[in-house]
């Protein structure tokens, strides 16, 4: 017993738990702020009309060689640790990227974005 509450101080000391993770943010008139793995607003505005929806990674623990975005961020750049597109409302937006590191791992990290207007 002794040596399991040992080891998992010193795992919790190490701060090597924390993972990378995808944040959004969906860039509307209201409050707008970062959160893991889900965004969402709401637009007090009567159209259908696109809002930026912006991706960003954070937490990485080593160096970045380079990133792989798919699904809705498909096509950013791969030295960039954000992206942003436009999406409609009312539709789920996968933001996904393959994190490369420079010691040959790598991890899967995404979000999804949406907002809804009063249309």
């Amino acid at each position: 017993m002794k040596k399991i509450l040992t080891a998992l101080g010193l795992l919790m000391a190490s701060g090597s738990t924390m993972a990378a993770q995808m944040e959004c943010m969906v860039d509307t008139a209201a409050y707008d702020q970062w959160t893991a793995g889900y965004c969402d607003s709401f637009e007090y505005t009567m159209d259908n009309a696109k809002n930026d929806a912006i991706w960003r990674i954070v937490d990485t623990t080593k160096p970045i060689a380079s990133i792989i975005w798919s699904e809705k961020t498909a096509g950013c750049a791969a030295t960039a640790t954000y992206c942003t597109k436009a999406i409609r409302p009312y539709t789920a937006n996968k933001g996904k990227a393959t994190i490369l590191y420079t010691d040959g791992t790598y991890e899967i990290v995404q979000a999804i974005a949406s907002f809804e207007t009063g249309f």
